[in-house]
């Protein structure tokens, strides 16, 4: 009897993989850890909370007036570490405040990294690979760009030297 099992799970992984591919240009690979042990809901609410500094940062109080959820795309894969905690691979297609992730996530829930997209594939291949598992996925992307009318440099992407992944 043929084993069907591996080629499944390769088909999946194919599927995500082109799926997530084309749902935006991706420009950042981002990794959230969590010190504590959280639940998947605990995870999304302290997620929302980093987007609306995000968004505030870039477009004041009232972004929603501006861009809705996010002026960002961005699809964030979940999964379990081995010693139980949960963390994300979250994938987003526009520059971000790395001077507000980085802070706001290690003071409130554990370390953030973050990386440019050099390798759309790779950093694709890395995120489904986690769905693929048993992870969870969300998905978010604007009906529209919007560019702000301030760029700070961090915007500008001829400003950004950073190693790529």
């Amino acid at each position: 009897m043929p084993d069907y099992t591996s080629t499944s799970k390769q088909e999946l992984v194919e599927g995500w993989e082109q799926f997530v591919t084309g749902f935006a240009s991706w420009k950042w690979f981002i990794t959230l850890t969590f010190r504590d042990i959280v639940t998947n809901d605990q995870l999304e609410h302290q997620f929302k909370f980093l987007l609306q500094c995000l968004n505030r940062d870039l477009y004041g109080n009232h972004y929603t007036r501006i861009v809705g959820h996010s002026y960002f795309a961005y699809a964030m894969g979940i999964e379990a570490q081995r010693r139980g905690a949960l963390h994300a691979h979250i994938l987003v297609d526009q520059n971000i405040n790395l001077n507000i992730l980085h802070p706001i996530w290690n003071k409130m829930a554990g370390f953030a990294w973050a990386v440019p997209v050099d390798d759309v594939e790779r950093a694709v291949n890395y995120l489904s690979k986690y769905i693929s598992k048993g992870g969870d996925l969300s998905l978010y992307k604007p009906a529209q760009v919007k560019v702000p009318a301030f760029q700070p440099s961090w915007f500008n992407p001829t400003m950004i030297n950073l190693h790529k992944l």
